[in-house]
């Protein structure tokens, strides 16, 4: 595990409670993104398609509740209260596919447990964002912490269930979101760099009234909704045509192995790169992906295409990251943080994953093609806030840093 730059013991604290927290949420997510579709299909009993609505449910409600939450955070400051209260509902919230039976209470389930568990993601990354900046580490190395988890979860739950059955997916994700409670103690308290004076009640739609900043959205979205068809399908896809569940994970493994080297050595080399050449480049390289992706299912062939995670989904997040954090003030990161991942792992992730679900359904692989068109759509988007920015003769007038995108 990689240890924080020489920093004070206070920002230690601060890195650890982070570093924690990044741990339980990401073993969570890897079990939740990748095995679950396969446990609503098997215990569930749903179709491909069905699948894809229940998984969408979940970013629906992070679409509407996200903002709120973010919003919260704010107003009053305390990261850690709005976290720990967010990671209780989900445990609660998650038991209740034990007792849906039916697509509709499937449904259901998953839009509770999309309305308090996924809008934590966004608030994370936004106090850990201010909590580096303060403490004097880099935020891409303690954001590589989940990643490394990430890999680690989805190894070894995918060797279990390949010894002992599916079954078990619905319990590794209860523990998970246990641990995340546990966790959320250990935050650090408040919300670092914004003092109680600092802060204004404003709208949450206040960010979008900046027309770059829609932009950002819009070209996020289509670049990491390009990724829903692969998060919901791409196991099923590959099991269906004879690949283990255990190179399934592999190849899952890769992927995030290969974003866990793009954040251990962006401080030095990415990081200095425009934001939007980021979401240029990452939007590149997922069109790449996904044609592969629908192409092949040559293992040799998808272990070559999978170390471009790194950049269809990394440096699309650093990407988005760094822009809205140089475009919207200090007091209102935690809200436009929670307006991005709602267009991210929102609106993006509902159109792209319904969509690509039901085009999978009929036409199997193909549907990936229809996801490096979004891709496409979202690179050339990204270029477009590129160009916006170079024409702008006077600097935006926030308190944000007037750096151009």
């Amino acid at each position: 595990m990689v240890s924080p730059e020489s920093v004070g013991p206070s920002a230690l604290r601060g890195w650890l409670g982070f570093a924690g927290f990044y741990v339980a949420a990401f073993a969570v997510l890897g079990t939740y993104m990748q095995y679950f579709p396969g446990w609503l299909r098997g215990s569930g009993g749903l179709t491909e398609g069905q699948v894809s609505l229940v998984m969408a449910a979940g970013t629906i409600a992070r679409t509407l509740a996200g903002p709120y939450w973010a919003q919260r955070v704010d107003r009053t400051g305390d990261a850690r209260r709005v976290l720990l209260m967010l990671s209780i509902a989900s445990v609660g919230a998650f038991a209740l596919f034990s007792v849906s039976h039916s697509l509709l209470w499937a449904w259901l389930a998953a839009f509770l447990f999309g309305s308090v568990y996924s809008p934590m993601y966004p608030i994370v990354d936004a106090a850990a964002l201010q909590g580096a900046s303060a403490g004097g580490y880099a935020f891409s190395r303690l954001r590589m912490v989940g990643s490394v988890a990430f890999l680690v979860i989805i190894l070894v739950v995918g060797a279990c269930l390949d010894h002992f059955g599916g079954s078990l997916v619905f319990a590794f994700v209860l523990v998970g979101l246990v641990a995340m409670v546990a966790s959320a103690l250990a935050l650090p308290r408040g919300f670092a760099g914004v003092q109680s004076t600092e802060r204004v009640h404003t709208p949450w739609w206040l960010p979008l009234r900046s027309r770059s900043f829609v932009l950002l959205l819009v070209a996020s979205a289509l670049i990491q909704g390009s990724h829903a068809t692969f998060y919901n399908l791409s196991t099923l896809h590959w099991t269906d045509h004879g690949i283990s569940k255990t190179m399934a994970g592999a190849l899952w493994a890769e992927g995030i192995l290969a974003e866990i080297v793009l954040l251990f050595v962006a401080k030095r080399t990415v990081d200095k790169w425009r934001p939007t050449t980021l979401l240029m480049v990452g939007g590149a390289a997922a069109v790449v992906r996904w044609i592969v992706v629908g192409l092949t299912t040559s293992v040799p062939c998808l272990v070559a295409v999978g170390w471009l995670h790194a950049l269809s989904f990394g440096l699309t997040y650093l990407g988005s990251l760094r822009a809205l954090q140089r475009r919207v003030p200090l007091a209102q990161q935690a809200t436009a943080q929670g307006l991005l991942g709602s267009a991210t792992s929102g609106v993006g992730m509902v159109v792209c994953g319904l969509i690509g679900g039901f085009v999978y359904e009929r036409f199997a692989g193909l549907g990936f093609f229809l996801m490096a068109a979004f891709a496409a759509i979202g690179c050339g988007l990204a270029w477009r806030l590129r160009a916006a920015a170079d024409s702008q003769s006077q600097p935006p007038q926030t308190q944000a840093a007037s750096n151009p995108e």
